[in-house]
């Protein structure tokens, strides 16, 4: 009978903490797999890997709020894009200073970031909704003042034509009683 590998809680607490918090760090990593610290330092730094600065291997990774309002999203999309640029820059340096550019990566990045535009877009589109209904009725509004302004300007036309006298467009076609 095959033997079952069965994770210590240390280990489930940091496989758990791993997969919430987004980022991998080297403690984390070390915890999960049974190899030092060092050791996958010295993998990283002989591979060359791209590690995220993640400020310390004790830090908390921040959880992602639990709601769904927009003004926490649009914090969400805010941090991630700004986080999709910075990694979009360095791989732009990369390139210049390699001379070669790793069009996997920059392509990845890039279709990142025009998600992270649309799902923008589609978060702010009750507040698009009513800046567009709000422009709407300014220009309602504006419609209808030319309308009233028009009118009046006729029936003044209209009364001088028929010889009630002068009419005075300035005073708005409301008569002087």
């Amino acid at each position: 009978m095959p033997l079952r590998y069965v994770p210590s809680a240390h280990v489930h607490r940091s496989a758990r903490k791993a997969m919430e918090g987004g980022r991998l760090t080297f403690a984390l990593l070390a915890d999960l797999t049974g190899r030092s610290e060092n050791h996958w330092r010295g993998v990283a730094r002989a591979e060359g890997w791209r590690i995220a600065e993640a400020g310390g291997s004790d830090e908390k990774a921040p959880e992602p709020p639990a709601e769904t309002d927009p003004e926490a999203l649009e914090t969400r999309l805010v941090a991630l894009s700004d986080e999709l640029v910075s990694e979009l820059e360095a791989a732009v340096g990369e390139g210049r200073a390699s001379g070669s550019y790793d069009k996997g990566r920059i392509d990845a990045l890039s279709a990142m970031l025009r998600m992270v535009e649309k799902i923008g877009e589609m978060t702010r589109v009750p507040e698009r909704a009513a800046e567009r209904q709000k422009k709407s009725d300014e220009e309602l509004a504006a419609a209808l003042a030319l309308i009233d302004a028009r009118i009046v300007e006729l029936a003044c036309e209209l009364a001088a034509t028929m010889g009630c006298g002068e009419a005075d467009p300035a005073d708005g076609g409301e008569g002087a009683g």
